[in-house]
């Protein structure tokens, strides 16, 4: 890109001892460590374990974050999935990007779950009896088929065209269905993108799940059902923080070993396995959302609708 590299900074391993604080301009004591960190997800990746072949980890706020460890570079051909270095000296990861996980959830409680806001006491989260209700769904919500591309859609697809779906909606379906479905659509979409990095030959041992959307028991489960992985929960919740941290407390002298020390202070909460027959229920229901989602792409429907819109 014909970047003059005399401008960029030198690039630094994470967890390194860079120097001292030189300057007067802020309130730190000068012999404040400067420690070098690493990008959010590779910083959660190693605040929830993710230090060996197979392990993968899923963080869900807004979005979902994908994660696996590699030992060496592995570009997917196809430009599906990304490729980076990990906070971990001399690893990289696999990683893809799913934009409207969380948000979606939160649109669908904000613009519908009135009734679950409004009668929450005081401490209560409102998600929590959003996912109750959900629960009361059956397997496929009732025949309702979410696909959340609610800002275009990210990894595998990269389609800023993408419109957020639902599907098989009737006069039939309530609140409950159109929460699980939200549940399920977001798995069917890391489904689809765990089944990139097995294409890449990475064989997932098991789900990490991390970030605000892990704290719902019921939507792990989901997970396990629709991907057939076993999912787990680590007692720490805020994944990014403790990697942030043992990064800082290597480049002190304290961790010798950022992996092992990953591996000391992940500790497991829960596990969720997959059920067999929900499996095979579910593999039916999220290959037809590749079949929708397929069919709307080759007849260039999402540009066309785009196209209208504009015109407008």
């Amino acid at each position: 890109m014909e970047l003059d590299l005399d401008k960029m900074p030198d690039p630094v391993e994470s967890g390194v001892d860079v120097g001292e604080i030189i300057t007067d301009e802020t309130d730190f004591d000068k012999k404040t460590l400067v420690i070098s960190g690493a990008g959010d997800q590779q910083s959660a990746a190693l605040g929830v374990g993710v230090v060996s072949p197979g392990e993968i980890k899923c963080t869900t706020g807004t979005g979902s974050f994908i994660l696996a460890y590699l030992d060496e570079p592995n570009f997917d051909p196809n430009k599906r999935v990304l490729c980076s270095c990990h906070a971990i000296p001399g690893a990289w990861i696999q990683e893809a990007s799913i934009f409207t996980t969380g948000a979606a959830l939160r649109w669908f409680r904000d613009q519908i779950g009135q009734a679950e806001c409004m009668n929450v006491e005081e401490g209560e989260d409102p998600y929590e009896k959003i996912t109750f209700e959900a629960e009361k769904s059956s397997l496929g919500a009732n025949g309702l088929l979410f696909i959340p591309h609610l800002v275009g859609a990210g990894a595998p697809h990269w389609n800023p065209y993408a419109k957020g779906i639902l599907f098989g909606l009737a006069l039939g379906h309530e609140r409950r269905d159109l929460y699980r479905a939200v549940l399920e659509g977001v798995a069917y979409e890391v489904r689809k993108n765990i089944e990139v990095f097995k294409e890449l030959g990475i064989t997932p041992k098991e789900l990490l799940l991390t970030g605000g959307g892990s704290r719902s028991n019921f939507w792990n489960q989901i997970y396990a059902d629709v991907l057939g992985i076993t999912c787990v929960r680590n007692v720490n919740e805020e994944a990014t923080s403790l990697g942030a941290a043992i990064l800082a407390a290597s480049g002190a002298g304290l961790f010798p070993d950022i992996a092992k020390a990953a591996e000391n202070l992940c500790k497991i909460d829960k596990k969720w396995i997959p059920n067999k027959e929900k499996y095979a229920n579910y593999d039916k229901i999220y290959k037809f959302s590749i079949d929708l989602y397929n069919s709307l792409m080759n007849q260039n429907t999402y540009k066309k609708f785009s196209d209208i819109i504009q015109t407008i």
